[in-house]
Order: structure tokens, then sequence, then C-alpha cells
């Protein structure tokens, strides 16, 4: 599918992994949304995407807070409405404990972050992508919402396990031209990333998955939009050299 003028909405997409993904929708040459808490940063990626030739329009957008994301649907309407939302936003927060410690209000606050956010923009996005009866969600999960181990904060393992399954579960949307899929990175190699790993002590360095470069994330996120895959397929990249489909009925693959 031809992705030239196609308006993208990149949530949390003025750094990190959200740049990469900004930039790979970009090139394809698409219209991108760089939504982002911080406005500085949104809007300069997008003045410098457009000094290279592409179009790209920054938005201040708190995606907990549902003023911010009308003003954000506004503005994509704006440019003719949203055909591909990524839903990439999210993290732990700045609270110093986690759940069962943590008071509700921190713990609900990574809840509304990476889970209520993501399904809230969906929903606002829904009624144009129907109306014109094409559109591709792709929810940014992580390897927390797939593990079966202890983790530092339940509320985001919960949330982002929440994301996986909200994908499978709005596979029937694709009757109506909207296409749902799923991203599932491990480890990702950004620069904080980096620095981590290298101060852990060598048997822990060892023991640590491999990073997984954002660029192949970012390309795996065009792929299920430009391919138009089909809704409901969940891709793990848990570490940086295997990939892992998960179909909507449930049988995987596991290409190289």
């Amino acid at each position: 599918m031809e992705l030239t003028g196609r308006v993208v909405v990149v949530t949390g997409g003025a750094s990190g992994l959200g740049e990469h993904l900004v930039r790979a929708f970009a090139r394809e040459g698409a219209h991108v949304v760089v939504a982002d808490l911080d406005t500085a940063p949104a809007e300069a990626l997008a003045a410098a995407l457009r000094q290279e030739g592409g179009g790209a329009t920054g938005v201040r957008c708190d995606v907990t807070v549902e003023d911010d994301l009308l003003a954000l649907v506004t503005a994509a309407d704006a440019l003719g409405g949203i055909d591909v939302l990524v839903n990439n936003a999210g993290g732990w927060g700045g609270a110093e404990q986690h759940y069962p410690e943590a008071p509700p209000e921190d713990w609900q606050a990574v809840l509304a972050l990476n889970l209520h956010a993501p399904m809230r923009l969906l929903q606002l996005c829904l009624d144009g992508m129907r109306r014109r009866g094409w559109g591709s969600v792709v929810n940014v999960a992580s390897s927390a919402g797939v593990g079966t181990t202890a983790y530092g904060s339940p509320p985001y393992a919960v949330a982002k396990a929440g994301l996986v399954r909200l994908t499978t579960a709005l596979a029937g949307l694709q009757d109506e031209g909207v296409l749902v899929t799923c991203l599932v990175p491990g480890w990702i190699g950004l620069p904080r990333a980096h620095a981590e790993l290298a101060a852990l002590a060598p048997p822990e360095r060892q023991a640590s998955p491999e990073l997984v470069p954002p660029e192949i994330i970012a390309a795996e996120a065009v792929r299920l939009v430009r391919d138009r895959v089909t809704a409901g397929t969940v891709v793990e990249l848990l570490d940086g050299a295997h990939r892992r489909v998960v179909s909507p009925d449930g049988a995987g693959a596991a290409p190289g």
C-alpha cells in the first residue's frame, strides 16, 4: 500500500523509538504528525523533516489528557484525517515506588499512559477511518507484557499485556477496512539502554538479551501498515536477531 500523502500520527514521537518511527514513515512519503508532551523537540523534528523535503507537523500532546487528544485529532483532521495511528507513547513514569507499595494514583497513572490513552485515541480515530474505509493502528507493547517472570513495574507489564490483547480483540475491525496490529519489542537499543548494559557486571551483561535496534522496530511498523498485514497480528521482536509473528488464529512463525 502506497503511503505517500497518508497522515500518520506517532505519539511520543519526538525522541527515542518515536523519532525512529517518525523518520521511517516520513521516508515512505507520509505526512507525519509528531505528537509529544515536549513541544520544542516535536516541532524541531517536524521542522527538520520539512527541510529534508518531507511532510511533518509537531503537536504538543499529553495523551493522558482528553482535551489534548481531541486537539491532536483536530490538527490531524485539518491535514485530511488520521490514516495511521502509532500508539508509541508510554513508560513507567517517575514514581519512586511501584505496585503494590505505590499509592493508587501512581500506579493508575501508569495504566492511564500505557493502556487507557492508546485505547481512547484509537476510539477517537475510528470514526474517520471507518468513514474513509481505510485505516491502520500499530500498538507498541513491550516484552514486559508477554513475560512470565517477576517485573519491576507490574502496572506497566499489565498495561502492555492489555495492548497485545486489545490488538487481537479488535481484529474484527478488518471488515471495515481498519487493521489493528501490535509490535512487542524487547530491550530497545537506544543510548540509555546501551549505557545501562555497559554498566552491568560482566555475568549480568552476558545473560542479558541482545538489544533490539530501533531501526528494526520502525521498519517493522512501516511493513505492518504498508503491506496491510492481517488485523490482530502481533509481532514479537524480543532481541536483535529474531522475529516471531503471532497470527490471529494463534499460529506462530519465527523467521529470522
